[in-house]
């Protein structure tokens, strides 16, 4: 597959992705998220309480929060719903909505992933979280620090396969 464009973002994504570390669900994910984005710091939790600490402590532009993160699927659905709570764009990480506790039910709105999803997929569910979210910032007023869609649109290395 030959590449279209090898554009590059002029700026680094902050991505929390938090996860059970112990397994290799996600492993595949942080590959597809770089390959979409291009240049990324990617910040791995491996704890509801890790990844709580740093997302009071950093600025992120997307949470991909994967319901395998212990205890699962609570901790997971929490830290989304904290996220959102932060005003940071979610993608959920999970093979099935089923796995959404019925006390979380309104997160089944927010886009989601499989572990294993293309590039395609990922660019369409991170596109999809930065204009859920900014539909429901107050006022339809967006964080100075968190991209639009047409930013991620524009800064993403796009191959011959792929979609626009």
């Amino acid at each position: 597959m030959e590449a279209v464009s090898e554009i590059r973002p002029i700026r680094s994504w902050r991505i929390l992705l938090a996860h059970d570390a112990s397994a290799p669900t996600c492993d595949a994910l942080i590959g597809t998220v770089e390959s979409v984005l291009g240049s990324i710091d990617l910040y791995d939790a491996s704890s509801l309480e890790d990844a709580r600490a740093t997302l009071s402590s950093v600025s992120f532009h997307i949470c991909l929060a994967c319901l395998d993160l212990p205890p699962a699927p609570t901790a997971g659905a929490r830290l989304a719903q904290e996220a959102l709570d932060h005003t940071v764009p979610v993608v959920l990480v999970t093979r099935s909505l089923r796995w959404i506790p019925a006390s979380f039910a309104d997160l089944r709105e927010l886009p989601w992933i499989s572990p294993d999803a293309s590039s395609v997929e990922v660019a369409k569910a991170l596109g999809l979280a930065l204009e859920t979210l900014a539909e429901h910032v107050q006022g339809g007023r967006r964080r100075a620090s968190m991209p639009s869609w047409h930013e991620l649109d524009a800064a993403a290395p796009i191959s011959a396969g792929a979609v626009r």
